[in-house]
């Protein structure tokens, strides 16, 4: 039986924490998760919900962030369902960045999946985490229309599990399934996949254009 699940990136939200990020690891963390949506990125999620892909949606998960929990409650409200919040579906927790520039960490991320700062997560850690929330979701909502919200990296993690990896000239991630190039590198806000299974296996993944 086909179960569908969409991976929905956050909508646009007010932070500038990943253009400088401060070197107090608590207060960052905090700062990341606390950050919420612009007034645009109101809109932009409210027109999300009202997407037809996203039309008779079955279950909703997110994570506990505020940014994708204020994303996430206009899909259950659409859909007349719950939000399930799932800690397993946060974006990978950063750590202690000190004098290191966002672009730098970025990049040895992007390039080694096993690197992580000082009270942080691997790239790999967040993966195994996701993969197995993700199991989760197949084995209690097998056959139906699943909405899923997370981040960019936590999704790129967990896209990694199906995908073959590679990198553009940024060291950015390149994500690739089939014949088909499915993260190029760089994500909007939101951003929508969706990905068939046939129990854990998948079938398919498409990126959904929601500007058409």
């Amino acid at each position: 039986m086909e179960t569908t699940v969409y991976l929905i990136r956050h909508s646009e939200s007010t932070s500038k924490n990943n253009l400088k990020m401060i070197s107090n690891n608590d207060t960052n963390q905090v700062q990341n998760e606390k950050a919420f949506l612009s007034v645009s990125g109101e809109k932009k999620a409210e027109e999300l919900s009202k997407h037809p892909e996203l039309q008779n949606i079955d279950a909703v998960y997110c994570s506990s962030y505020v940014r994708a929990l204020e994303t996430a409650k206009y899909i259950a409200l659409e859909n007349n369902t719950i939000i399930n919040v799932d800690e397993r579906f946060n974006e990978r927790k950063i750590g202690n960045m000190g004098d290191m520039e966002w672009k730098e960490f970025s990049r040895l991320q992007m390039k080694d999946f096993n690197f992580k700062l000082s009270g942080g997560e691997s790239l790999n850690q967040t993966k195994k985490r996701i993969v197995e929330a993700m199991k989760n979701i197949l084995m209690f909502e097998t056959g139906n229309r699943v909405a899923l919200v997370s981040h960019s990296t936590a999704l790129t993690c967990l896209l990694s599990a199906w995908c073959e990896i590679g990198h553009n000239y940024d060291d950015q991630i390149i994500l690739s399934y089939g014949d088909e190039t499915i993260v190029d590198g760089h994500w909007t806000a939101p951003m929508v996949y969706k990905v068939v299974f046939d129990g854990m296996n998948v079938l398919s993944i498409d990126y959904i254009n929601i500007e058409e």
